[in-house]
């Protein structure tokens, strides 16, 4: 079950894969966003320095939970697991546009050209 590396490769193979099986073959998406409680944050220590007193004080850096997501390419018949992971916003809106085409090879339907229906 290999992760690809680049998006582009993996919706060249699914689309590969598709055009094999279009009949078995699925696509999946899985989009996991962290809860903040399951976040750990690292305590930053500061440490400011008067001429006749110091204070330590410790103070906790708000991180924002990094979002993933997860696409499946799965051949029941053949066992081929094609997995591709992104956590970049860009990418993930770029990805999710690029699935009506996969769709339509799921559906076994002819390809669109000049990128209208």
């Amino acid at each position: 079950m290999p992760y690809f590396t680049s998006s582009e490769e993996w919706q060249k193979q699914s689309a590969l894969l598709l055009q094999a099986r279009p009949n078995t073959t699925r696509i999946t998406t899985k989009y996991h966003i962290p809860s903040t409680s399951s976040i750990s944050t690292k305590p930053t220590t500061t440490t400011t320095t008067d001429a006749s007193t110091t204070t330590t004080t410790e103070s906790k850096l708000a991180q924002q939970p990094i979002a993933y997501l997860e696409l499946k390419t799965y051949d029941p018949i053949s066992g081929t697991t094609l997995k591709y992971k992104t956590d970049k916003a860009a990418e993930v809106g770029r990805l999710v546009a690029a699935m009506g085409s996969l769709g339509r090879e799921m559906a076994a339907l002819p390809e669109v050209k000049g990128g209208k229906l």
